[in-house]
C-alpha cells in the first residue's frame, strides 16, 4: 500500500512536471516572437543613440582641436617672438621659444589624442615644433598647403593617414595665404579615429568606419576586407546627404540595418552597418536549445542543486569566512575544519599562504624600518665635512677679498646643493632635479678650483625620469675627484642623455687620465659584486645596486676608459612600457 501510495504521488508529480513543460513551452513559443520584435526595435534605437554619441565624441574632439589651432594662432607669445626676433635679442627670443614650446606641448595631449602642433612664423623664419622630427622652413610649400577646414593626408601605408588643420593670422590669409603672418599646423593621425572605432566595435556588433566618397574608406582594425569591398560598392551608388539616414539592405546573404550620420566641418560620414539576422541569431539558438534541455535540466535539477550545495557551496562558505577574517586584517585566521577532495588540498594550502603573509608582513615591516634607515645614513654621508670646510673657506677669502659676486655664486649654490641633498621626505625625484643640484655641484667646483668646463645635454623626454636622489652625483664627484684633479691643466666634464625607446641612457664622460685595461676590468668586477664588504661607502658600487633593484633587468652601470684621454661612465635606466607611457604624458 505505501509503495503505491508513493507510486502514486510520483506519477502526480511526473504528470505536474510534464504539465508544467508542456505550459512552459506554449508560453515560451509566445514569448519569444514578441521578444524578437521588441529585440530588433531595441537593437535599432541602442544602436542609433550609440552611433549617434560616437558621432559627437569624434565631432567634439576634432572640435577642440581645431578651436585650441585657433586660439594658439592668436597666442600674444608668439608676437612677442617675433617682435624679438626683429630686435636681435637672443637670449629672450630662446626664452620666448621655449615658453611656446611647453604652451604649444601641454596642447598637444590635452585632450586625449596626442596631436602634432607646429607653428611657423613667418615674419620670424622659425619652426616651434611639437614633433619628433627636424622641420625645415619652407614657405612656398607651406603656403601652398593652407585650406580652410581639415584635410585628410593619405601614407603609403595602409591606415596611416593624418587630419591636418591650419589656422592663420590674419584670417583673411585663407584667400591670399601670401598675406599669412603666423601658420599654425595642427595634425593628429587616424589612429585616434580608428581605436575609437575599435572601442565602438568591441560594445556591439557593428562594422563602424568612415567614408568619403573621393579618399574612400577608414575602417576598424578588424575591418573584414571583402566586406570593406561591398560597402564601397553600395555606398557609391547611393546619394549622399547632409543628414542621417537609415538604410535596410541586403549583401553577402545578410540582412543589413545601416545609418549613415555626416561628421560636422570633415565632409566625412560616420556609417555603420548591423547584421540584424546574425545578432537574431542566439534569440533563436536559445530557443531551440530552450526545447531541447527544458526535460534534461527539470529532471536533473533539484539533484544537481543538493549535490553541489553539500559538497561546494558548504566548503566555499567556509573558505570565505576565513577569506573575509584575512581582508579584515586577521592574519592569523586558520581553517580548523577537515575538507573533501579538492578543497582538503585548498584548505591546507590556504592555512599556509595565511602564515607565509603573516610572516611576511613581518619581514617588510622590519624591512622597511632597515630601509629608511639606510636611506637616513645615506643621506647623511653625502655631507662631507671637508667638502663643507673647503667651500666655507673659499667664502671667507673671498669676502675677505671684497667679491662680492663669488661670496652670493658659492653660497646660493651650496645652499640648494645641501637643500636637496637632506630632503629626505621623498627618496625619489625627477632626472631634471638631479641634473639641477649636479649643476650645482659642478658650479661650487668650478668656483674653487676654476680648472674644467661642463656641458650637459639631457633631452626632455629623459628628464621625466623618475629615480632615487643622489644617483648621479657620486659619479660627477669621482670624475671630478679620481679624473681631473690628478690632470694637469685645464679639464672637461660632459653629461649627454639619450632616448632609445627601450632605455634611458645617461653618459658622464671626463678627459681626465683614465684608467689602464687591468684598472677597468678590476673595477667592473666590483660593479658586479653582490656585496661591498670592502668599501663601505656609497661610491658606484652603491649607484650601480641601486640601479638595478629600482629598474629593469638590464639597467646598471657601464665604464670605459682610455689611459691619458678619460673615462665614459654610462647609466643605463630601462623601465616598463607602462611606466614611459606615464613620463611621456608629463612630458607632454
Amino acid at each position: 500500500m505505501g509503495i503505491k501510495r508513493r507510486l502514486t504521488v510520483f506519477t502526480k508529480v511526473v504528470v505536474l512536471i510534464l504539465s508544467l513543460i508542456l505550459l512552459m513551452m506554449v508560453l515560451f513559443t509566445v514569448y519569444n516572437r514578441n521578444t524578437v520584435k521588441v529585440i530588433e526595435k531595441e537593437i535599432e534605437a541602442d544602436h542609433l543613440n550609440k552611433l549617434r554619441f560616437l558621432k559627437n565624441e569624434l565631432e567634439e574632439k576634432v572640435n577642440q582641436i581645431s578651436t585650441n589651432s585657433l586660439l594658439t594662432s592668436h597666442d600674444p607669445a608668439i608676437r612677442e617672438l617675433e617682435y624679438l626676433k626683429q630686435s636681435g635679442n637672443r637670449f629672450d627670443r630662446n626664452k620666448w621659444t621655449n615658453m611656446i614650446l611647453d604652451h604649444i606641448s601641454l596642447q598637444s595631449g590635452v585632450h586625449g589624442w596626442r596631436t602634432e602642433i607646429s607653428v611657423y612664423s613667418r615674419l620670424a623664419g622659425e619652426v616651434i615644433s611639437t614633433s619628433s622630427r627636424i622641420l625645415r622652413y619652407d614657405d612656398a610649400e607651406l603656403l601652398g598647403e593652407i585650406r580652410r577646414g581639415w584635410q585628410y593626408k593619405q601614407e603609403e601605408e595602409e591606415g596611416a593617414g593624418t587630419f591636418v588643420w591650419y589656422s592663420v593670422s590674419p584670417e583673411s590669409a585663407y584667400d591670399n595665404p601670401e598675406k599669412a603672418r603666423l601658420v599654425v599646423k595642427t595634425s593628429f593621425a587616424v589612429q585616434h579615429m580608428q581605436s575609437m572605432l575599435d572601442r565602438y566595435k568591441a560594445d556591439g556588433q557593428g562594422e563602424p568606419l568612415l567614408y568619403n566618397r573621393e579618399l574612400g574608406i577608414i575602417g576598424n582594425r578588424t575591418l573584414d576586407e571583402q566586406f570593406r569591398k561591398d560597402i564601397a560598392v553600395y555606398l557609391e551608388s547611393q546619394e549622399l546627404k547632409d543628414e542621417e539616414a537609415h538604410i535596410s539592405t541586403r549583401f553577402n546573404d545578410q540582412q543589413y540595418r545601416i545609418s549613415m550620420m555626416p561628421l560636422y566641418g570633415m565632409n566625412w560620414y560616420l556609417i555603420d552597418s548591423i547584421p540584424v539576422e546574425k545578432i537574431l541569431e542566439p534569440v533563436t539558438e536559445s530557443r531551440n536549445q530552450f526545447y531541447l534541455f527544458s526535460f534534461v535540466v527539470l529532471g536533473f535539477g533539484v539533484l544537481a542543486a543538493y549535490i553541489l550545495y553539500r559538497q561546494i557551496q558548504v566548503p566555499i562558505r567556509e573558505l570565505m569566512r576565513s577569506m573575509y577574517g584575512i581582508k579584515r586584517g586577521d592574519y592569523s585566521s586558520r581553517i580548523s575544519k577537515v575538507g573533501v577532495g579538492e578543497f582538503s588540498f585548498l584548505y591546507r594550502r590556504f592555512n599556509d599562504m595565511a602564515y607565509e603573509i603573516q610572516e611576511l608582513l613581518e619581514k617588510v615591516y622590519e624591512e622597511r624600518l632597515r630601509s629608511r634607515e639606510a636611506v637616513l645614513k645615506q643621506l647623511q654621508s653625502q655631507i662631507n665635512p671637508h667638502f663643507l670646510y673647503n667651500c666655507l673657506f673659499y667664502i671667507k677669502n673671498m669676502a675677505r677679498l671684497g667679491d662680492e659676486e663669488a661670496v652670493v655664486a658659492m653660497a646660493l649654490n651650496l645652499g640648494e646643493y645641501f637643500r636637496y641633498t637632506t630632503r629626505i621626505a621623498k627618496p625619489e625625484a625627477y632626472l631634471r632635479e638631479e641634473i639641477e643640484v649636479i649643476i650645482n655641484y659642478l658650479e661650487i667646483q668650478n668656483l674653487r678650483t676654476k680648472r674644467f668646463s661642463y656641458e650637459i645635454d639631457v633631452p626632455e623626454s629623459v628628464k621625466t625620469l623618475e629615480i632615487p636622489r643622489l644617483l648621479l652625483q657620486p659619479i660627477v664627484e669621482n670624475a671630478i675627484i679620481h679624473g681631473l684633479e690628478p690632470k694637469d691643466g685645464p679639464g672637461h666634464i660632459a653629461i649627454l642623455g639619450e632616448d632609445l625607446g627601450e632605455e634611458y641612457r645617461i653618459q658622464i664622460s671626463d678627459n681626465g687620465n683614465g684608467m689602464d685595461a687591468n684598472t677597468l676590468t678590476r673595477l667592473s668586477e666590483r660593479l658586479e659584486q653582490t656585496d661591498n664588504l670592502e668599501n663601505a661607502s656609497f661610491g658606484l658600487w652603491n649607484v650601480n645596486q641601486r640601479l638595478k633593484l629600482m629598474f629593469e633587468e638590464g639597467s646598471g652601470l657601464r665604464v670605459s676608459s682610455v689611459p691619458g684621454e678619460g673615462t665614459v661612465v654610462t647609466v643605463i635606466f630601462r623601465v616598463k612600457e607602462e611606466m614611459r607611457h606615464v613620463q611621456n604624458l608629463d612630458c607632454g
